[in-house]
């Protein structure tokens, strides 16, 4: 879940600023929604979550 809440504050940000449209987001977001029909949906959580874990390590 916080893999979540950090993606939806960089997009966020990115609206904020200027650098994201919002047909682009819902984009990104429907890609999203597909990808995890797909049998990819595994690979792709298995590989967020060993990322999240070595950037976690880096703080202590």
């Amino acid at each position: 879940m916080p893999l979540v809440i950090a993606l939806a504050a960089a997009a966020l940000f990115l609206k904020r600023k200027g650098s994201l449209k919002t047909t682009h987001a819902l984009a990104c977001g429907a890609l999203g929604f597909y990808l995890a029909d797909t049998s990819l949906a595994t690979s792709i959580q298995a590989a967020s979550t060993n990322l999240v874990s070595m950037i976690g390590t880096f703080g202590t």
